[in-house]
């Protein structure tokens, strides 16, 4: 007698569970300003993850999702940076759908002025970062007009001239995957438009040809004002306390003054509540 044998094999799927862990908050995420566009930088990004960014203005407490990206950069091109500042967090999605936790929020630095004095936010404004700034003034050639500063506020020397354009660049240390790495951050753009100025003339010619007979001061948004002038020697000869009120070359006995060049100071506030100190010199000529 003959045997078979059979052998019967049963075959059971084996299913592999991948295994993950919830991603890690990002640490190193900057937010700059690039051209006219808010941007979003992941410098520590990965390339099997995902990116949720979320955005709130600076006056708001309230973010919101606005975008999702596997990209380490991203364009905000809905809002504009010049009209304020935007501050952005990301939550990191990995490659099993688990979320992190958000990351450090980061803001776009809004610069903004009101007369000389011009101001803007810290990116970084819930954490102790040690961050300085410059600013600088952009129209061709462009010109550091600071150096570097730790202060959110700098006053420009009264050179500053109306449709002047400035920016800020901040630069820090952040870690980047436990390396220490520098980098630069750029404000909105900020033009001068209304700005206060006092212009006084270098000579005139009390002569009675009805040409330049009196010194005339004018001013722009300056609020308070007062002229002191002196002689030569130093002795005080005319004072005004508004611009309106000129010197026709006349001393205080009533007679007319000799032609010498002659020493001013002015001081003033602007409408901006800023000091003005103006030193000068005026020739009087006959």
């Amino acid at each position: 007698m003959r045997f078979i044998c059979y052998c019967i094999f049963i075959l059971f799927p084996i299913h592999l569970a991948a295994q993950c862990s919830s991603p890690q908050p990002k640490k190193s995420v900057i937010a700059t300003v690039e051209g006219s566009l808010a941007t979003v930088k992941i410098l520590d990004a990965r390339p099997d993850e995902r990116y949720h960014i979320f955005r709130a203005s600076f006056s708001s407490a309230t973010f919101e999702e606005i975008a999702t990206t596997s990209s380490p950069q991203f364009s905000d091109i809905t809002v504009d940076p010049s009209a304020g500042s935007y501050c952005y967090y990301v939550t990191t999605e990995n490659s099993c759908g688990q979320m992190s936790e958000p990351s450090s929020s980061t803001c776009t630095i809004h610069l903004k002025g009101r007369g000389r004095t011009l101001q803007w936010n810290s990116p970084f404004p819930n954490q102790s970062i040690v961050i300085q700034y410059k600013v600088s003034k952009i129209d061709a050639p462009p010109i550091d007009v600071s150096n570097w500063i730790n202060s959110e506020r700098f006053t420009l020397t009264q050179q500053a001239q109306p449709n002047d354009t400035y920016r800020v660049t901040a630069t820090t240390t952040i870690q980047v995957n436990g390396q220490p790495v520098t980098t630069e951050l750029y404000s909105s753009l900020y033009e001068l438009i209304d700005l206060p100025a006092i212009y006084v003339p270098d000579a005139f010619s009390p002569n009675n040809d009805n040409v330049n007979d009196s010194w005339v001061i004018t001013t722009y948004l300056i609020q308070t004002f007062r002229l002191q002038l002196f002689d030569r020697t130093g002795v005080e000869i005319f004072t005004a306390d508004t611009p309106t009120n000129t010197w026709n070359g006349i001393l205080p006995d009533g007679t007319s003054a000799t032609s010498q060049v002659y020493t001013y100071l002015i001081n003033a506030t602007d409408f901006f509540n800023e000091n003005w100190q103006q030193t000068g010199k005026v020739l009087l000529l006959k």
